[in-house]
């Protein structure tokens, strides 16, 4: 299992001593191997007494159950076989979602992460309202759970990623006089009031950026941005290891571009690409480019990277624009936050796999920051999902002993 991750979630209510040290066991147990209880002793700093009264209580709730002894696992040859303690991953199951504005996609897994279903669901229209995209978002769930053969009873807790800010309590502040973030953020802690779910919303950014430290150990400690580049640029920062949030919601919030030379907007890699490409198609009679291959209302960046790719000149002209907008948003983020390293992510970033370097490059045109690192994020498009999953799993953990007195 992926190491504990930092979440907005605490618990919600105060444990008493007892719980505080059984908690302590239960971390230690959690998504490690196999534990003796005197390895529990040392890493607890609890006397043995305490701990087998603790492990007792745990094994009754169903959080940790016996595990072979020594001699069975084949670690003890004399003597009396030290009893062993291990994690019961299946105590809860959990559901991530990352509900971007054109696909939905619902995994549910069991508290180690191991996955047991995931629907991916695509939406080509403009969302009428709210209640719309709730109702959208809540049917990938339950088909989710049909396709595991779970029903909505086998679930404890649903993060759902949304692209727009999200404050503590998972709702998203007011957007002046547009509806985009309402929409995109659909009241969706409601739910609670149907189900018996813990659900929350949280931003795709933030959640994409936990999943980038939560399987890239390199990161341990480091302060970096994970750039989701797909639709929309959104930016989930981490400062020496610990996710940054605010109370409103609004840290990597990148509305900051509508006035940055050469950006001029939040709208991402993706969007960017097919407009620029669209155009592209439009002027093909008197610049010929293979983009005009495609009806302008079905072009995507994949044909536009994919063209520039094969040579052609006016595919390879937008992309290297893209690039240099994408280095001008690193150069906005890396800047003021003093940042190690960049990472890419989203449904662009496998188109920047190869162009990593020269987004560097650039970067170092609008700020001398050579120490800054620029990757793709090693899972990509799946990042908000399996970001959500981690919060899910965490949210769990940090209220599992709440009735514990």
């Amino acid at each position: 299992m992926a190491p504990v991750i930092p979440v907005s979630a605490e618990p919600t209510k105060p444990l008493s001593p007892r719980s505080l040290n059984a908690q302590s066991v239960l971390n230690t147990l959690w998504g490690a191997p196999a534990t003796t209880v005197s390895e529990l002793m040392d890493k607890t700093g609890l006397t043995r007494a305490t701990v087998l009264s603790l492990c007792k209580d745990l094994e009754n709730l169903d959080w940790i159950r016996s595990a072979q002894d020594s001699r069975q696992a084949g670690e003890y040859a004399m003597g009396r076989p030290a009893k062993r303690y291990e994690f019961n991953p299946s105590r809860a199951l959990v559901v991530g979602v990352d509900a971007g504005e054109h696909r939905i996609s619902a995994t549910v897994s069991d508290l180690a992460g191991s996955e047991i279903s995931t629907i991916h669901r695509n939406y080509n229209a403009t969302w009428k309202n709210a209640n719309e995209r709730r109702e959208y978002i809540l049917k990938t769930i339950l088909q989710t759970l049909d396709t595991a053969d779970l029903s909505p009873n086998d679930i404890h807790t649903v993060v759902v990623g949304v692209p727009v800010p999200v404050n503590f309590e998972g709702k998203s502040p007011k957007d002046g006089t547009s509806t985009f973030w309402s929409v995109m953020n659909p009241d969706l802690t409601s739910l609670r009031e149907d189900f018996s779910w813990n659900i929350t919303a949280d931003n795709d950014a933030n959640l994409a950026a936990l999943a980038d430290l939560s399987t890239d150990p390199t990161l341990a400690g480091t302060s970096f941005a994970t750039v989701l580049a797909g639709e929309r640029f959104g930016a989930g920062i981490v400062l020496n290891g610990t996710l940054l949030r605010q109370r409103h919601g609004m840290a990597g919030e990148l509305r900051i571009l509508d006035i940055v030379s050469g950006v001029k907007g939040t709208d991402g890699i993706a969007a960017r690409a097919r407009t620029a490409g669209q155009k592209a198609i439009r002027k093909s009679e008197a610049e010929p480019t293979s983009l005009a291959h495609w009806p302008p209302e079905k072009l995507t960046a994949e044909n536009v990277f994919a063209e520039a790719e094969r040579g052609d000149a006016v595919a390879s002209a937008i992309v290297a624009e893209l690039t240099d907008s994408l280095a001008r948003v690193c150069a906005v983020l890396a800047g003021p936050l003093d940042l190690d390293r960049i990472n890419i992510a989203g449904g662009a970033a496998p188109a920047f796999r190869g162009k990593t370097a020269e987004i560097h490059r650039q970067l170092q045109r609008y700020l001398n920051t050579p120490w800054v690192e620029i990757r793709t994020s090693t899972i990509g498009e799946e990042a908000v999902r399996l970001g959500a999953l981690q919060s899910a799993i965490e949210r769990v953990r940090l209220n599992a002993l709440e009735g514990l007195t």
